[in-house]
């Protein structure tokens, strides 16, 4: 009773609103309060002479039956709602919405009765005229029907017609985006599912009042309605329904006269969804002019996407045809097609060299490719006419794309196994197919031969088995004495062989491989050309290819030095090398691949045998063996990061590097590295670390140890550690020092967190603090001091700040404050192969963006506060870091950052000055408004850099120009002369690059004040 009068006492503001529906929905479910007391509760606001009185009652025992659960309602309970809400529906037009949406809530009660649904809806169509609601309340509307559609589809089958003629007046002149996405989504349903009858083409003109779409959606949409939502959801309307043909085609066959490309698109696109729909009967009547609007459109070629709807409209409608063959009528209709096809398209075969041979053929192929029947009757008329052509026309041009055709034809054609048997096509001219093949690959120019190779790689199911095997074998021929002038052809046939692998690899392992291998080893000498090892490379796939190629690749690699280190070429090494890496590479991810190259070919121990036989050999650095050992250091680190047994061998050679350590000598690697070459000196010379044979072990190292899992634990790295610094400092290698430096900060970031990790650092940093002070050590030990820092900030070790700060204070320093802000870089930048996810490290996620932000404001508080040096090498340290970060991050500290920027513009350094402006550039199209202060200072350095600096300085500088132009014109108008005579002579610049975006900037600058610009 309380209950009640709360609700005839209840004001309907918002906040009493929903709280009153939360207290009556707790009240019905705890069946304190029946609907029939709400109803009555409600009587006097529900029965009130005021029209919004009644209209807010309503409201409310539709928010009410909104927040019921479904099945508590009784059959008896919504029928009693469901005939107040029809009679309401003949209330004032205000009240009707809130009726609407309550009715919403009732189709989904789950004991809703039919007939209920039949009496519901065609209440709404009599009584409420859809397109005199707002959006929101017609949107109301449609949600309703498609619950009706999907959930209670055979009450809506049982009103047949009157449904259909409700939904055509509902949806008749709807221009809302998203209501339409919503009408377009249950339209299909309802013309497949509601008997039409005598209303098809009311129903089809509703829908087709929209075709085609044309729909730009506002800037910053909140709804995310897009052109293509709204496309495709009127062509699955559109071709819902084979009843729609007679009207559909014609509307398509309008469109596609039309001058307006995207129409033309649309209604190509359509017809491919209706042949998916439509029955060959529903198709046939209209064949002629959709024949003629499609080949048009092919022929006249205004562009490659309309060209390709068109030859998929023309595919579509003849496999559509196709599927109706059973009938007379439409057999010949198809037919009818195929020779109007070959009609108006042979002669233009016959004409290679002019334009209209390749769309033609493209019809045909497009036929071509439906079924046998027309490819049967296409090909035994295109394929003897081509071959007859290609032995008559003598110009190039004429033959080279007369073979291109053919093979277009063979390669559709020998996608129907008939064609290949004896009544086939492909059967009848297989021999004179191959022999026009033949003689273009033989006995033509460069183009010609691109041309059949190109041909043969699209044909290789047309080809016999013995045809195949020839075509190989010349191709291969081809390849081995092609020369530099032939990169295409070469190319070509590389690109054929690895096409060839995945469908005939026997053909590739039988022939084509073992060729290319005996020229190798018959030619081994550095007349062998490279292009050879990289289709070697491309075509090694899979274990019994790598079984094949590798050993001999391994084999001539290593015969390329001899016992005094003479190398016979250098980079042919490094060539044969390369190649074995590649192959690894390629094929490392294949289990039985990863077996047979870490276990049947023991590839780590090849690498370290070849490694330190090279290492042996080398007595001083007049032959540099260096690329070498980085070529097998990086297929070592590849082989051991895919491995996960390689604990013991890598244990083995960093317990060799303790020469006090006897106990791992006898290991069977070892041993045989000892007995093979003098081990011990090297080692004793790599824990010097001072000459040059020794330095080279770190390569050795680096192979084993930067690709090894963090999770392996290995003894004595301590020991190891030491070597590796101490060769990163005194080596007289500059590049074994560099390699030394990466591979001791990457070892030391993949240690475990412990007392050993915080011991070693303490000596690492007062090891490296201490050759700082040694004027002859000092650059080294800074790069090493560099790399650490990159280690540890990369992890977010405890000690990251302690490192960090002494790279700060150097910044003062004489001698070594420009070199810390040259190498600040390295801290964020990512290098090649160090610190990747192929080695394993210890990464904390959004390290860069963390020390940027942690570093910004100390070295803008640096520049801010010194002079001289220290100013000038805070500056650089800033510029170096910004082109590593995302602008997202940059933007937020614009203010900080310009005032750097704008100092950097003058430094002399190239690589420097390209990074800020680039990085100026990127800022300043985000955000200009932060430059306005900086105006004056910003104009003429970067009028100074368009001329005569390095070209992406230049086009950064003009970029930076374009994004101030966008600035409020009184602060523009001062400098827009000044800007406009200077930019003048960049308009003759020598790249073509700079040219347009000069041009670009300085018309962006001539408008600058003028009539419908910004002049606030």
């Amino acid at each position: 009773m309380a209950v009640i009068l709360r609700l005839q006492k209840m004001k309907h503001k918002q906040p009493q609103k929903e709280e009153n529906v939360t207290i009556i929905t707790e009240k019905m479910v705890s069946n304190e309060l029946a609907i029939y007391e709400l109803m009555e509760g409600l009587g006097p606001s529900l029965t009130h002479s005021s029209p919004s009185e009644r209209c807010a009652g309503t409201q409310f025992v539709a928010d009410s039956l909104h927040a019921l659960p479904k099945t508590l309602l009784g059959k008896q309970e919504i029928a009693f709602i469901m005939a107040f809400c029809i009679d309401r529906l003949k209330d004032q037009h205000s009240v009707i919405p809130s009726v609407i949406y309550a009715l919403l809530a009732l189709v989904e009660q789950a004991n809703l009765e039919d007939e209920e649904i039949q009496k519901m809806l065609r209440a709404i169509f009599k009584e409420v005229h859809c397109q005199s609601q707002i959006m929101t309340d017609r949107r109301n509307l449609f949600t309703l029907f498609k619950y009706c559609v999907l959930h209670k589809i055979k009450e809506i089958e049982g009103m047949g017609s009157d449904f259909i003629l409700g939904f055509i007046s509902s949806m008749d002149g709807e221009k809302d985006p998203r209501n339409l996405v919503l009408l377009f989504s249950i339209y299909p349903m309802i013309a497949q599912s509601v008997p039409v009858g005598p209303f098809t083409e009311d129903l089809f003109e509703v829908a087709a009042a929209y075709f085609p779409i044309d729909f730009v959606p506002p800037t910053n949409d909140p709804f995310g309605i897009s052109a293509d939502d709204l496309i495709f959801g009127l062509r699955q309307c559109l071709s819902s329904s084979p009843f729609f043909a007679p009207y559909c085609i014609p509307l398509l066959q309008e469109k596609l006269d039309s001058d307006l490309t995207s129409a033309k698109l649309d209604s190509l696109h359509t017809i491919v969804s209706c042949c998916e729909i439509y029955s060959s009967e529903d198709i046939r009547p209209h064949i002629n002019p959709l024949w003629a609007s499609i080949r048009r459109e092919v022929i006249e070629g205004a562009s490659t996407e309309l060209e390709q709807a068109a030859l998929s409209a023309l595919h579509a409608v003849m496999l559509a045809l196709h599927r109706g063959t059973t009938t007379t009528a439409t057999r010949e209709t198809s037919n009818q097609l195929t020779n109007f096809a070959l009609m108006e398209c042979l002669g233009h075969l016959t004409a290679p060299e002019q334009r209209l041979m390749f769309p033609s053929a493209s019809l045909l192929l497009s036929l071509v490719s439906v079924a046998e029947g027309p490819a049967n009757t296409i090909c035994s008329r295109v394929i003897p006419l081509l071959i007859q052509q290609f032995k008559d026309k003598k110009e190039d041009i004429a033959r080279k794309n007369t073979i291109l055709i053919l093979g277009k034809f063979l390669s559709q054609a020998s996608k129907f196994p008939g064609m290949k048997e004896n009544n086939g096509c492909l059967c009848e001219y297989e021999t004179e197919c191959w022999e026009a093949l033949k003689e273009a690959l033989q006995n033509s120019p460069m183009t010609v031969q691109e041309a059949a190779v190109g041909a043969i790689t699209i044909a290789f199911k047309a080809l016999t088995e013995d045809h195949l095997n020839e075509a190989a074998r010349i191709m291969t021929n081809l390849l081995i004495l092609s020369d530099g002038k032939k990169k295409t052809l070469r190319n070509a046939i590389i690109n054929s062989f690895i096409a060839m692998h995945s469908l005939e690899a026997e053909v590739l392992n039988a022939q084509i491989m073992p060729d290319i291998l005996l020229h190798i080893q018959e030619n081994s000498s550095p007349n062998v050309d490279g292009h050879l090892l990289e289709c070697l490379s491309l075509l090694t796939l899979g274990t019994g290819t790598v079984k094949q190629v590798l050993p001999v690749v391994w084999n001539h690699a290593e015969a390329q030095i001899n016992q005094e280190l003479m190398l016979i070429d250098l980079s042919r090494c490094c060539q044969y090398l390369n190649c074995a890496k590649d192959i690894i590479s390629n094929n490392i991810k294949v289990a039985e691949c990863l077996e047979f190259l870490t276990e049947a070919w023991n590839g780590i121990y090849k690498c370290i045998d070849f490694s330190v036989k090279i290492i042996s050999l080398t007595k001083s650095d007049t032959n540099n063996p260096v690329k070498m050992l980085e070529v097998l250091s990086a297929l070592c680190r590849i082989l051991v990061s895919e491995n996960i047994n390689t604990g013991s061998m890598v244990q083995s050679m960093v317990s060799a590097a303790m020469i006090d350590n006897s106990n791992t000598s006898s290991t069977d690697l070892i041993m045989d590295l000892k007995n093979k070459y003098d081990l011990n000196k090297i080692i004793k010379e790599f824990n010097s670390g001072e000459t040059f044979q020794g330095s080279l072990l770190v390569y050795v190292y680096e192979g084993l140890l930067m690709g090894l899992r963090k999770d392996i634990e290995i003894l004595n790295l301590e020991y190891l550690l030491a070597a590796i610094r101490k060769v990163s400092l005194i080596s007289q290698s500059d590049l074994s020092a560099q390699t030394a430096a990466i591979l001791h900060a990457s070892l030391i970031n993949k240690l475990p967190v412990g007392p050993s990790l915080e011991g070693i650092l303490s000596t690492c940093h007062s090891e490296l603090c201490t050759a700082l002070e040694n004027p002859e050590l000092q650059l080294r030990a800074l790069n090493s001091f560099i790399w650490l820092t990159k280690a540890l900030v990369i992890r977010g070790h405890t000690q990251e700040a302690l490192w960090v700060t002494k790279l700060e204070t150097l910044l003062a320093h004489d001698k070594l404050g420009l070199e810390v802000a040259q190498r600040f870089q390295i801290i964020v930048k990512d290098h090649s192969y160090a610190f990747t996810t192929q080695c394993f490290p210890n990464i904390r996620l959004l390290y860069k963006q963390r020390f940027f932000e942690a570093k910004i404001g100390i070295l803008g508080d640096i520049f801010s506060s010194s002079e001289g040096c220290k100013k000038q090498n805070a500056m650089l340290a800033v510029a170096s870091l910004l082109p590593c970060l995302p602008s997202l991050v940059l933007r937020d500290h614009m203010n900080r950052l310009l005032p750097i920027l704008l100092q950097g513009l003058q430094c002399s350094e190239a690589t420097v000055l390209e990074g800020i402006v680039g990085t100026l550039a990127s800022l300043l199209d985000q955000s200009v408004a932060h430059a306005a202060p900086h105006i004056s200072t910003l104009m003429p350095r970067l009028l100074n850099l368009t001329k005569g600096h390095q070209i992406n300085v230049r086009i950064k500088s003009l970029e930076c120009l374009k994004a101030l132009s966008s600035l409020p014109s009184p602060i523009l108008l001062p400098y827009k002369n000044e800007v406009v005579r200077g930019l003048r002579p960049v308009l003759n610049d020598h790249k073509r690059v700079v040219r347009q975006t000069a041009t670009t900037t300085r018309c962006a600058w001539v408008l600058v004040g003028s009539p419908g610009t910004d002049i606030a």
